[in-house]
């Protein structure tokens, strides 16, 4: 069955202030004394937020301030600061996640979580309550905390429900998220309680309740309430593919628990990728420090891969630089990508080199947040233009041309210019002058003739006729003639030479 928990912060505007103030070591309002936030509004400032103290002498959110300070003239206040509330519960969100993957903020002072399956984790519900709340007030929030099957039935119970209560039915109708002109409304026809609602027929609810916005429609609320309509969840993480999670009695400050952990959590989910016929593509390692932060390290693949070992490789390098705080009670390994894994069988002789190239790969990119550059073959038979450099990703989902034939193992950006003797005009090079040194030709092989693309021509191309020669020192050369003798018009053939080989 489905579970999901909403967590209240009763008094978060006044104690997000109080936090922010002692962690700037500021002076903070005493607990004792009336406090308040205010805002502009229209008719001056008003009330935004109270403590329990001011709360006690029955100034409530809402009311104008003169009003508050003639009822309490001892009342102290400050500015509210609805940005910095907002910035703080998205970072409570983010602490949240050591509890799960899916958590959604409700503004202005509610979380929303999806835990289906991860109560048992932490010792059953009641633990995981028990352990949220009292963590929560360790770092200033005041907190109530609901599970139900519903994101409905959770946000009711946290707000009007008692502790570990579960049935909706005795609540009142505040609770279904309707506003309060419905709710008024409904009480002055003598329905006061959910349950109420729900005993009665649904078409005379239908006829009477069938406002525009979702707050006036008291249908539409019953119905998400009770999982009759569905709501979805909008948590501030995409979906993941595989999650596997660690949580600790006490704090991991050693680098080597640590990689003890990791190595776990990737082989957890490696094994999870490999049932789902998938491997990863990028990983987001989340830590928990026990000071309430947390620490993302991120890391991404070439290739999918559902090696554990690999996966453990490419993030323990990052642990080193880790500033654990004072330790790790938490860590999280998520699967934010992947793609279907291609597993081959390499035959007795056949080493994996692809597989061992693309692991290389991804180690230099996570280390030095760049890839490893190879030559992709590009659709030209020009020497020069017939390869450009890539990520090595790319290049390897890149078929090469077919029927090319071999180049030499350097081939320069730009030919240069040298001079030749040929016994006959078209016959090979019998003797070199490059870089004002001659060479005397010993074996040649060629021509291979390389027209022109007409497609893309560049200026006054000619074509080029190739030989690879020896000299009587063992150099070879990769030359080439650009131009034919004998033709009716152009300047004489050049010879330039374009590459060398071992």
């Amino acid at each position: 069955m489905r579970r999901l928990v909403s967590l209240w912060f009763p008094a978060f505007p006044v104690e997000r202030f109080i936090r922010a103030r002692r962690k700037l070591r500021a002076p903070a309002p005493p607990v004792s004394l009336p406090f308040a936030l205010v805002e502009r509004g229209s008719k001056g400032l008003r009330l935004a937020a109270v403590n329990m103290a001011a709360r006690s002498f029955g100034l409530m959110r809402g009311q104008r301030l003169a009003d508050a300070r003639a009822a309490v003239p001892d009342l102290l206040s400050e500015a509210h600061e609805p940005e910095q509330d907002r910035a703080s519960l998205l970072g409570l969100c983010r602490w949240m996640e050591r509890y799960s993957p899916w958590v959604a903020p409700d503004p202005p002072d509610g979380i929303l979580m999806e835990v289906t399956g991860i109560p048992h984790l932490f010792g059953g519900e009641a633990a995981m309550r028990a352990g949220m709340v009292s963590r929560l007030a360790g770092y200033g929030f005041t907190a109530r905390v609901a599970f139900a099957p519903t994101l409905g039935a959770a946000w009711a119970l946290a707000r009007y429900g008692g502790e570990g209560e579960e049935s909706v039915q005795g609540l009142p109708v505040e609770a279904l998220r309707i506003d309060s002109d419905a709710a008024r409304t409904l009480r002055r026809l003598g329905l006061k309680t959910i349950g109420s609602l729900i005993s009665l027929p649904r078409a005379s609810l239908a006829r009477r309740f069938r406002g525009e916005s979702i707050h006036e429609n008291v249908l539409l609320r019953l119905d998400e309430i009770q999982g009759q309509r569905a709501e979805p969840l909008n948590a501030i993480n995409p979906e993941t593919s595989v999650m596997a999670h660690r949580a600790f009695m006490e704090p991991v400050i050693t680098h080597e628990g640590l990689e003890a952990v990791l190595r776990a959590l990737c082989g957890e989910a490696a094994r999870d990728l490999q049932v789902k016929g998938e491997g990863a593509l990028r990983l987001i390692l989340k830590l928990f420090r026990s000071d309430g932060g947390r620490v993302q390290v991120p890391a991404g693949l070439s290739a999918p891969s559902h090696e554990g070992g690999h996966l453990f490789r490419l993030l323990a390098p990052k642990l080193e630089a880790l500033d654990a705080g004072f330790g790790i009670d938490a860590m999280t390994l998520e699967v934010r990508e992947a793609g279907a894994a291609v597993n081959r069988q390499y035959g007795f002789m056949e080493e994996g080199n692809d597989k061992s190239l693309a692991e290389l790969n991804d180690r230099v990119m996570n280390r030095q947040e760049r890839e490893i550059t190879a030559l992709e073959a590009v659709a030209s038979h020009i020497p020069e233009r017939s390869e450009r450099p890539q990520a090595l990703s790319v290049v390897a989902k890149t078929a090469t041309m077919p029927g090319m034939a071999s180049r030499p193992l350097m081939i320069f950006t730009a030919p240069e210019q040298a001079r030749v003797i040929a016994s006959v005009p078209d016959g090979p090079p019998m003797s070199l002058t490059w870089r004002r040194v001659t060479r005397r030709i010993i074996r040649a092989e060629g021509p291979e003739r390389i027209a022109p693309e007409w497609w893309q021509l560049q200026g006054n191309e000619r074509p080029r006729d190739y030989y690879s020669i020896e000299d009587d020192k063992g150099r070879r050369y990769w030359i080439y003639r650009e131009g034919l003798y004998g033709e009716d018009s152009g300047p004489p053939p050049k010879w330039f030479v374009h590459g060398l080989s071992a």
